[in-house]
C-alpha cells in the first residue's frame, strides 16, 4: 500500500483467543500520539471485552480506559468468570497502542445455596427473593453476582420483618469456589417471631372505633403480618374517611400491641360535617 506524503501506514489489530491470529489491517493516517492506533486483546476473544476493543481510533484518555477496563472486568464476572483479570498496558509511538491481557480463569456457576437458619420461613420464599435476571443470576445453576445478592438480601430481611420476625438480621453471603462451582452460605439471625397482642382504637366515637377494629381484621394471637396490617389501615381510612395513625409496641412476651388513633375527617371545600 502506498502512503501519501506525511501519512504513516498503521496496523490496527484485534487479536482473538490465545493461539489464534488475526490479519493486520493497514490504515493510512497521520501520526497522532494522542490517539489510540491499535488494541490487541490476548487471552480471550475481542468480543469478550468489546468496550475495550472498540477504543481503536479514539482519542487516548487513560482515565476513561481504566474505567472501561473495570466495567469490562465486572461484565466478565457477571458471566461467571469470578477470577478473571484484565491488564491494560500502553505503548506510545506514532499512535498509542493498547495491549489488553485477559485472564478468564474457570467459569463458575452456583451449585448450592444454604441459608444458615432454623426459622419457619419457607425455603422456596428465600430462594425466590434472591433470584435475579430471569433465573440466571443468584440461583442454582446461575452465576453469582455479589452486589445484586446483597441488595436482594435487604429485601428478604424486610420480608422477614413483615412476617413477624421484627429483629431479623441477615449476614453477608459467604461464597466458596471449587472445581467450577460456587457454594453460598447465608447466615440468618431471625430472632423471635412476634404475635399480635392487644388491639386498641382511640378517637372519634364508639361506632367509628368498632369499624376500625373490623377493617383491620387482626386476630389476637396470630403472627404479625405487615402487609395485611397495611391493607387493613387503608381499608379503614377509606371506610371512615378519616386519618388513621398507627402505633406499635413490643412486649416482653414477644407480642406486638397495636394502637390505632382515628383523626379528623378529611373535609372537602364547603363541607360542614363535624
Amino acid at each position: 500500500m502506498r502512503s501519501s506524503p506525511g501519512l504513516t501506514a498503521v496496523s490496527v489489530t484485534l487479536a482473538v483467543a490465545a493461539g489464534c491470529r488475526s490479519t493486520p489491517r493497514p490504515v493510512a493516517a497521520p501520526c497522532s500520539p494522542g490517539r489510540i492506533g491499535e488494541v490487541a486483546v490476548t487471552g480471550a476473544a475481542a468480543t469478550d471485552v468489546p468496550a475495550l476493543a472498540v477504543l481503536q481510533g479514539t482519542l487516548d484518555d487513560p482515565a476513561r480506559t481504566e474505567r472501561i477496563a473495570a466495567a469490562a472486568l465486572e461484565a466478565l464476572r457477571w458471566r461467571g468468570y469470578a477470577r478473571a483479570s484484565i491488564d491494560v498496558s500502553r505503548q506510545v509511538g506514532c499512535f498509542v497502542d493498547l495491549r489488553v491481557a485477559v485472564e478468564l480463569g474457570p467459569r463458575f456457576t452456583i451449585a448450592r445455596i444454604d441459608f444458615l437458619t432454623h426459622d419457619e420461613l419457607p425455603a422456596r420464599e428465600r430462594l425466590a427473593a434472591i433470584e435475579d435476571a430471569l433465573g440466571t443470576v443468584n440461583t442454582v445453576g446461575g452465576v453469582y453476582i455479589d452486589y445484586r445478592l446483597r441488595r436482594a438480601l435487604e429485601g428478604l430481611e424486610r420480608r422477614y420483618r413483615d412476617a413477624g420476625w421484627l429483629d431479623a438480621k441477615i449476614g453477608a453471603p459467604r461464597p466458596s469456589y471449587d472445581d467450577g462451582a460456587v457454594r453460598l452460605a447465608i447466615p440468618v439471625d431471625a430472632g423471635p417471631r412476634y404475635r399480635i397482642g392487644a388491639i386498641r382504637a382511640r378517637g372519634a366515637n364508639a361506632i367509628a372505633r368498632r369499624t376500625l377494629i373490623e377493617e383491620l381484621g387482626l386476630d389476637p394471637g396470630a403472627y404479625y403480618d405487615g402487609p395485611a396490617l397495611r391493607r387493613g389501615i387503608e381499608r379503614a381510612r377509606r371506610k371512615l374517611d378519616r386519618r388513621v395513625e398507627l402505633r406499635t409496641s413490643l412486649t416482653a412476651g414477644d407480642e406486638i400491641e397495636i394502637e390505632a388513633e382515628i383523626g379528623a375527617r378529611a373535609r372537602a371545600p364547603g363541607d360542614a360535617r363535624p
